[in-house]
């Protein structure tokens, strides 16, 4: 039994703790590549370090998602929250390192730890915190990513900081610690939540029912297409991340840096308030693809100006128009992101499968992969395809694609629509 307290004290723990996840993710962009430099290193050998960790992660995720409940949801969690907090702290000792390729192979090695370890966590504290605050799947989603975003936010400032006051060791040092810090608290006030368990005030139901396997949401169309939104939702974002600075810089707009980064604020802003709304919203209502469909609409509607599309004859790009269009990038991307995990979750539920730790592993597992492989995959194409045609070509390309998944989205509400009064007609001639 958790006590009142307890679960107080572990959910700010772990805010705080996702909070310095993101932190850790985003931390080195501003200064990485000069140390990178200065130990002889190119670009096109010190990119991929950005990129690894959503790489590792993508690829463990479902892995301990289908073991986790094996190994025991605290034990994993404990392992990756004490291995991020060590290999931050080996990061920011490679200051020491000289040879360039010794220097990028223990950059590419640490970071690929990070994004295992991260995955680890994501599986597992979740999971937990699901199980022992049931109704409140979307919440919980909402809040955990919303702490994570803001840290994922702050890192290049916070990064960029200590690395004026203390050089390339401090900022890992400094973020690793506590890490280790959080970690340590969390092994002494995370229940022991045995493989298995069902939620909370869940336990008299019945328990014959089938486990959810990660085989069940591959093949089922209705199970794997809310992950196939979010992996195209971090696709759209990846390209926003990584070419909208260049494009602000180099079009008619002609932006000064502060400008970029107000555009960044300003995405970041809605899309931290739209976050716990649609989570709280999500936890109450029947179909929460109706969020999926507005947040896809958003996307699609930030993509068409952004560029903005070339048949747009009178547009141009500028300043106040890109301002003007990031709240919907902002909205779109909470909308989408919280809605997804809640569709798979109360779809997983409406199909028959147990409502418990197992399942919500397996779902925050793949769905903590499809948002790391659209991280990897959406800067890595887009640079290639705006090499190729340009900025405002390919945000058409993006366009089309949500579009394309809002379409599907509603193929998918009318459907359920229409079996649910279906299902209504035949139990009322019972």
């Amino acid at each position: 039994m958790t006590s009142k307290l307890r679960l107080t004290v572990l959910v700010i723990t772990v805010a705080l703790a996702y909070t310095f996840w993101g932190l850790l993710l985003s931390l080195q962009p501003a200064f990485y590549p000069i140390e990178a430099e200065s130990k002889g290193a190119t670009p096109s050998q010190y990119g991929l370090v950005f990129g690894i960790v959503s790489l590792a992660a993508f690829i463990f995720s479902p892995i301990f998602a289908h073991f986790g409940s094996k190994i025991g949801p605290k034990l994993l969690y404990n392992v990756g929250g004490f291995v991020q907090g060590l290999a931050a702290i080996a990061f920011g000792s490679l200051e020491f390192v000289n040879g360039t390729w010794t220097f990028i192979g223990l950059s590419y090695l640490l970071r690929f730890i990070d994004g295992m370890a991260n995955a680890a966590c994501a599986a597992t504290i979740v999971s937990i915190l699901m199980t022992l605050i049931p109704g409140h799947e979307s919440s919980i989603t909402a809040w955990t990513e919303m702490c994570l975003g803001f840290g994922y936010m702050i890192g290049p400032v916070l990064g960029s900081l200590l690395f004026e006051v203390g050089g390339f060791a401090l900022p890992f040092y400094a973020v690793g610690g506590i890490v280790l810090v959080l970690a340590f608290v969390l092994l002494l006030i995370v229940p022991n939540v045995k493989p298995g368990s069902l939620a909370k005030g869940q336990e008299t139901k019945d328990d014959t029912k089938p486990s959810l396997t990660i085989k069940n949401v591959v093949t089922s169309f209705w199970l794997s297409l809310p992950f196939l939104d979010n992996f195209i939702l971090f696709c759209g974002n990846g390209m926003v991340d990584s070419m909208l600075q260049p494009h602000m810089r180099k079009s008619e707009a002609q932006a000064t840096q502060f400008q970029v980064s107000m555009a960044f604020l300003i995405m970041a802003a809605f899309y931290m308030v739209a976050t716990p709304v649609v989570g709280y919203v999500c936890d109450r209502i029947k179909s929460p693809i109706l969020f999926s469909i507005a947040g896809n609409f958003s996307m699609f509607i930030a993509f068409l100006f952004i560029g903005p599309a070339p048949f747009f004859r009178s547009l141009s790009a500028s300043v106040p128009l890109i301002l003007g269009i990031m709240p919907f990038f902002g909205l779109g991307y909470g909308f989408v992101l919280v809605s997804t995990f809640s569709r798979a979750y109360k779809e997983s539920v409406r199909q028959g499968y147990r409502d418990d730790v197992n399942t919500y592993m397996i779902l925050t597992g793949l769905w903590t992969a499809s948002f790391h492989l659209g991280s990897f995959v959406g800067p890595t194409v887009a640079g290639f395809i705006v090499d190729a045609i340009g900025f405002p070509q390919t945000s058409q390309i993006s366009m089309a694609v949500f579009l394309l998944m809002a379409v599907v989205d509603c193929i998918q509400y009318f459907y359920q629509v229409r079996k649910s009064k279906s299902q209504s007609q035949y139990e009322s001639l019972m």
